[in-house]
């Protein structure tokens, strides 16, 4: 990978290595901002990583179009449906050179709805086709990869289930109902979930054509309206106290959020479309976080640049330590403020006083004249908070102190955390919380800001308040993905100083 990357610009090596785990796509684009190829992938750093880690097994025509690349663009979204969609309609819009070496038209894939025809065709199939025919159907793309388009179907008839075998399937009558078919037994398909086997008489032409019919709508990009719709359906029910189909409905509604978030499956989703509502999600999840901390109003407000700063630490056994601070500006990962830590400290499994290492140094020269005098002890085998004030060489972006502090951690990496911020007077200037792995519990002091908060309460469990941000929710994911990344960044940081160490040894 180092010989191919390596000839690259700085930028262009910092936006490979520092790419997302999440779905989403890139454009490669030459020295005049002109896009050469578009693609998507499942997890975007992976894909664009292993462009040049298999330099030399891929095919001439993508040789020469990394060989012309200048720069790259990565646009993250939130499923891997979003990425298939917004892969699609960018090819369609910027038309890139190398897309059209690689990809000839009979390649492409179409989705065909079959018309419906009474009495002749009144369970219509959905299909994957390489051509478009004048036959009456309807169709949606063409899309340029044909397995994550069988993937989206495939979710989406967990929601609307729908037929695809071969069988004959014609309604005669009503009341009772009767389906003419040519074997009335169910198949799996009906017994996993995915079919609601009409063969068998057990589902009406009508109950059938208006799933077939949402699933139509998804593609064009009606998805709202058909929450809107199931909403309206689940108050009904609600009203008549049938809580039960209430309640399946409302897990529908969740799984169509979930399965087909943020999409808008028609031909205006381009990268634009797609940057302005990540802005607002990031606004949103802020939002939503700042209200379920329930923080002082004073203390946890929405700034102008409300800046978050995650801390985790990486180690084996205490072997070559090291602490990760990744950087969040108005929901926005920021990896230009990225800061790494190389624990000075003896090298013991011990993540509290590691954590309170990394929190002197990043903190130790802010109102470091000011420091109180009081009763908590640091860990006993930290040393004297001077050791780190390196005021020789102070990171200027150190001067801007975050809104908010996540530490990696449940409660004892919080409460070791914070007895950092009291030593150096911040404490009740810093909102800080916790965010455990386990059951992504997120914790926070009860009394932070309360003026007869200090250390000998931390020893009591009901200083310590849960939150359980909500499922699926943009303030959970904000706080996931900071969370995510000061791990991704930190254990990198640790494997380069582990080969380092390994080499030494040798």
């Amino acid at each position: 990978m180092n010989s191919i990357l390596s000839s690259k610009n700085t930028t262009f090596q910092e936006k490979i290595i520092n790419a997302s785990k999440l779905p989403g796509c890139y454009l490669y684009k030459d020295n005049r901002g002109k896009v050469l190829y578009v693609g998507k992938a499942k997890v975007l750093v992976n894909r664009v990583k292993s462009y040049f880690i298999n330099y030399k097994k891929l095919d001439i025509k993508i040789q020469q179009m990394l060989d012309q690349a200048f720069d790259i663009e990565l646009i993250t979204v939130d499923s891997e449906i979003e990425a298939l969609i917004l892969e699609t309609n960018l090819i369609k819009k910027y038309k890139p050179k190398y897309n059209s070496l690689m990809i000839d038209d009979k390649n492409y894939t179409w989705v065909k709805f079959e018309k419906y025809i009474k009495g002749v065709k009144d369970f219509p199939r959905i299909k994957l086709v390489r051509e478009k025919l004048d036959d009456g159907s309807e169709y949606f793309g063409p899309f340029p990869d044909r397995v994550p388009l069988r993937n989206v179907l495939k979710r989406l008839r967990k929601v609307f289930p729908y037929v695809t075998c071969n069988r004959k399937l014609i309604q005669k009558t009503d009341n009772p109902l009767l389906i003419e078919t040519n074997n009335s037994t169910p198949c799996l398909y009906y017994h996993i979930g995915l079919c609601n086997a009409p063969c068998a008489s057990l589902e009406s032409r009508d109950d059938y054509l208006k799933r077939f019919n949402e699933i139509k709508r998804f593609f064009r990009g009606e998805k709202l309206s058909i929450i809107n719709s199931l909403e309206r359906e689940m108050g009904s029910f609600s009203k008549i106290k049938n809580y039960e189909e209430a309640a399946i409905i409302r897990d529908k509604i969740n799984d169509i959020k979930y399965v087909t978030k943020n999409i808008r499956i028609d031909s205006d989703v381009d990268d634009i479309v797609v940057s302005n509502l990540k802005l607002e999600e990031r606004r949103e999840g802020l939002n939503q976080l700042i209200e379920e901390l329930k923080f002082p109003s004073d203390k946890l407000s929405y700034h102008k640049d409300f800046k978050i700063e995650c801390y985790d630490i990486s180690n084996i056994q205490g072997s070559n330590p090291v602490g990760a601070m990744t950087v969040m500006i108005n929901g926005s990962l920021s990896p230009s403020l990225y800061r790494k830590f190389k624990i000075r400290g003896k090298n013991t499994p011990n993540d509290f006083f590691m954590l309170q290492e990394m929190l002197t140094r990043r903190f130790s020269h802010v109102n470091i004249n000011t420091i109180q005098n009081s009763d908590i002890v640091l860990n006993d085998n930290l040393e004297n908070i001077e050791d780190y004030k390196e005021s020789k060489d102070i990171d200027p972006s150190f001067s801007v102190l975050p809104d908010l502090i996540i530490i990696d951690g449940g409660k004892g990496q919080l409460s070791s955390s914070y007895k950092i911020l009291y030593n150096l007077g911040l404490h009740n200037i810093i909102p800080i919380i916790g965010l455990a792995k386990r059951d992504e519990e997120v914790f926070k002091l009860t009394h932070q800001f309360r003026e007869d908060f200090s250390e000998y309460n931390l020893e009591f469990e009901k200083v310590f308040t849960r939150i359980y941000l909500p499922r699926r929710s943009e303030s959970l994911y904000l706080v996931q993905r900071i969370r995510d990344e000061a791990h991704r960044f930190g254990i990198t940081f640790h494997r380069k100083l582990r080969s380092q160490s390994l080499i030494k040894k040798d």
